[in-house]
């Protein structure tokens, strides 16, 4: 009796596979002539041609998805079709096979409309709306639900609707300001300095060559970006000081972040039912970001405290966004920390690829 039920569930498996994976070739033998020289009064069979639906985000061309694997299954190795280390290439076939706009379906049957037409961009970006939808990093989202200690809410880059407008409200207005960008410029040029003589140092001096310089640009992000949060120079450009052992755990963290993003956005979504090593490796660089960074703000708040009559202009004006942060009284201590986390963590991955495809 066993067997059977586990041959029946094996069969119905095989046969829905089946049907997704060939369900126009099925919709056109068995379902188009329904369509065909259906009578109007006839209200017992199919819907005339005349009066069908209007098409859905599903029928929007792209690769043909599986059930439990969306589209993912593209990235498999032993379809040997794409690699996951050329992403824009990737993309690219895409959009020459499908035109300009694509759909990729999550496993989880998510849909994800990539637009590559500009003026498609245009119109979507200028859509009056309140509370835009932008699909959360399911990893992260998993993972800050789990710690409620630390995360009152799961950030936000990953937040929607009403909860999402008041972190942006109260914790926006302190980066777009245009006083503290114009304090913070000169900072800026420090970093980009040392940027440059980093660069100088690790040239290989008879071909002139930067090996790793993607590794550098990661460092830059994130020399700029913590000294726009946090008000200090964290000295990840460093060449002739050794790094304290906590920035150069920092560094690798970020680096092991995005990485297992990336594996847990292009695989097969098994760490949402057990702990993959895709899930403890972002789980362990999480809680290293959040201690460091939760020590550092400590820190800094007790020498605000002891400083805070002594300091200059300047150092005042660099540290703003930190401490506006900071003192926001509408948010929980838990979102400042969080909102610090994911500006830090989205700052990095900007200039990264600017630099790595501007740069010859």
């Amino acid at each position: 009796m066993v067997m059977a039920v586990i041959l029946l569930l094996a069969l119905a498996l095989v046969l829905g596979c089946y049907c997704a994976i060939h369900r126009q070739k099925i919709s056109a033998i068995y379902l188009k002539p329904l369509l065909k020289n259906t009578p109007f009064e006839d209200c017992y069979h199919a819907t005339p041609i005349e009066q069908r639906k209007r098409r859905s985000i599903w029928d929007i061309p792209g690769p043909q998805r599986i059930p439990f694997l969306g589209t993912k299954w593209i990235f498999l190795v032993f379809f040997r079709r794409y690699k996951m280390t050329k992403l824009h290439e990737v993309y690219a076939d895409l959009n020459r096979q499908y035109g300009d706009i694509v759909l990729e379906v999550m496993p989880s049957n998510v849909p994800i409309v990539h637009l590559y037409n500009r003026e498609d961009l245009d119109k979507v970006l200028k859509y009056p709306s309140k509370y835009p939808f932008r699909p959360p990093t399911e990893i992260i989202v998993m993972y800050r639900q789990s710690r409620p200690d630390r995360y009152a809410s799961v950030g936000i880059v990953n937040e929607q609707g009403p909860m999402w407008h008041r972190l942006r409200s109260s914790l926006t207005s302190s980066i777009t300001s245009p006083r503290i960008l114009q304090n913070f410029l000169p900072a800026l040029n420090a970093v980009c300095d040392d940027f440059v003589e980093l660069l100088r140092a690790k040239r290989d001096p008879q071909t002139q060559i930067v090996a790793n310089f993607e590794e550098l640009a990661n460092l830059m992000g994130l020399e700029a970006v913590c000294t726009l949060m946090l008000g200090r120079r964290m000295g990840f450009l460093s060449v002739n000081t050794k790094q304290p052992e906590k920035i150069s755990q920092l560094a690798a963290a970020v680096k092991q972040l995005f990485i297992s993003q990336r594996d847990s956005y292009y695989g097969l979504g098994l760490w949402k039912y057990f702990p993959t090593k895709t899930y403890r490796e972002f789980a362990r660089a999480e809680d290293l970001i959040y201690d460091v960074i939760s020590e550092i703000i400590d820190n800094e708040l007790e020498e605000h405290k002891k400083s805070a009559a002594c300091e200059d202009e300047d150092a005042a004006g660099l540290r703003s966004v930190f401490l506006n942060i900071l003192e926001l009284k509408e948010l929980d201590i838990r979102d400042k920390k969080s909102a610090i986390i994911d500006f830090i963590a989205a700052g990095i991955e900007t200039p990264t690829p600017s630099f790595s495809c501007s740069v010859p």
